[in-house]
């Protein structure tokens, strides 16, 4: 009868949904019943690693060697790192997250002797969107992983379908928990009043009276912002009071500025920044509109709906978990531009129909999408999972 010990491995921490996950299960899970620590790799975000509030008693490893680009020799170096930490350790649980984390962590963990290894899917490795000999590739490597790993826990039906039609592991094996979002501010967002909308608007430079569309994400390649840039060149063609939003910072940044002037964009497209206000951008955005070409669960559109926004999105992974078509958004296939826009246009010009939209995406949040439903949902994997292996906590 004891505490289960249990470490989380993750690349990097870096302002995503994996990242939030990860910090809230170990933050929230009962230390009556588990004693957690934190392995990451180096590749962190500077102000997330300087507000990181662990709960007492996580220990935090740093592995060096764990980065996001391919290197054998880091690789190599990663995995024995990991492995001397967990054969000291000797953990009854080794959840991994992410790509890199989940295949180096599961088999640091397999030569450690583990008993019990699970993998967080965030996202899918393998998108139909990258070359087909990475995608192959990928999606060998997760089938090789799968052969030692107890359970997967993903954070849409859509990935788990993926991940088994690719003949990763049994279905027995699998279970879908919703990330966990602190969303009371975002459902706050319907008591603003007019002069707080107009304020926010005025800190950004838009007019009161401009109709505001908006992407919430951060700016890489993946988000696919050459879409949405193509979409507002389009619709500015034909309408003068619109701005477009980009909420957010990122790697392509400078890319999509460089764009954005080439196009003469320039003044209907504005750069937000990172922002930890971001209610306050989608209170005073009248369409949200997602371009990713791959995703994990969009969070975003958790919050837009939340927000009361009507949704046009890409037909990413997780998108049908949130948009139902025609009654609380569209959902367009991937890179449809035309698509896009023909959706866009019609709520433009349909005010009742924004406002039935944005009313009936607040019926879509509920307690599925909160903190507390996912921890108690992980909680009752590990404790059947330890159970299987005979494992008893201490009384309490």
């Amino acid at each position: 009868m004891s505490k289960a010990k249990i470490l989380h491995i993750i690349t990097r921490l870096a302002n995503g949904g994996a990242d939030e996950n990860t910090l809230y299960t170990i933050n929230c899970l009962g230390n009556k019943k588990y004693d957690i620590d934190l392995m990451i790799g180096k590749e962190n975000n500077s102000g997330m690693m300087e507000n990181l509030n662990l709960r007492e008693g996580i220990r935090l490893y740093k592995i060096d060697s764990l980065v996001r680009d391919i290197s054998p020799l880091n690789e190599i170096k990663a995995v024995w790192q990991m492995y001397k930490i967990i054969k000291k350790n000797k953990y009854d649980i080794v959840h991994t997250h992410i790509a890199k984390a989940g295949v180096l962590g599961r088999i640091a963990a397999k030569m450690a002797g583990v008993p019990i290894i699970i993998h967080g899917i965030h996202g899918i490795t393998f998108p139909d969107t990258i070359h087909p000999l990475k995608k192959f590739l990928f999606k060998n490597i997760e089938r090789f992983c799968a052969i030692f790993t107890d359970h997967f826990i993903t954070v849409g039906e859509d990935m788990k379908k993926k991940y088994l039609e690719a003949g990763i592991g049994e279905e027995d094996r699998y279970t879908t928990v919703y990330s966990g979002m602190e969303l009371s501010r975002f459902l706050n967002v319907s008591e603003y009043t007019l002069e707080r909308l107009k304020q926010i608007k005025e800190e950004l430079g838009i007019d009161s009276d401009d109709f505001i569309i908006g992407n919430v994400s951060k700016i890489q390649k993946r988000k696919g912002y050459i879409y949405y840039l193509n979409v507002a060149r389009n619709i500015l063609s034909k309408y003068d009071k619109i701005k477009f939003l980009i909420v957010g910072s990122g790697p392509y940044e400078e890319e999509i500025k460089k764009q954005v002037s080439d196009m003469g964009l320039s003044k209907n497209v504005i750069f937000t920044g990172y922002r930890t206000d971001v209610e306050n951008m989608f209170a005073i955005m009248d369409i949200k509109v997602l371009t990713s070409l791959w995703e994990g669960l969009p969070r975003v559109l958790v919050q837009a709906a939340a927000t009361g926004k009507p949704i046009v999105s890409f037909d990413v992974d997780g998108a049908w978990e949130i948009v139902e078509e025609g009654k609380n958004g569209f959902i367009v296939p991937l890179k449809d531009t035309d698509a896009m826009i023909e959706k866009i246009i019609g709520l433009i010009n349909d005010n009742k129909l924004r406002e039935k939209m944005g009313s009936y995406s607040r019926t879509k949040v509920n307690n599925k999408w909160t903190v507390e439903n996912m921890v108690k949902e992980i909680d009752m994997i590990y404790a059947g999972l330890l159970k299987d292996k005979g494992f008893k906590f201490l009384d309490g």
